[in-house]
């Protein structure tokens, strides 16, 4: 079973997103993945996130854009995100 943690930035200023994002991922553990909330795509984010060793997935949402990240190595994480989209 999955646990999702959301993060709803989307009424935050730069660089507030950001830093939670950061913090938030750095406390992921297996069987968790983020749901943020953004109101724009925070590319400089992805970067680091690839380079760290999580993957992220990118949809349309309320808010703007609803952004999941999960470990790389999590495979039921993975495969809970690829389920929607």
């Amino acid at each position: 079973m999955c646990k999702e943690i959301v993060l709803d930035v989307h009424a935050l200023t730069p660089p507030a997103p950001f830093e939670i994002a950061i913090e938030q991922v750095t406390q992921l553990q297996s069987g968790e993945y983020i749901k943020m909330l953004h109101r724009l795509q925070p590319f400089p984010l992805y970067d680091i996130l690839l380079e760290s060793g999580f993957r992220y997935k990118v949809l349309q949402g309320e808010f703007g854009f609803d952004i999941y990240i999960w470990l790389a190595k999590d495979k039921l994480a993975g495969e809970r995100i690829r389920r929607f989209v």
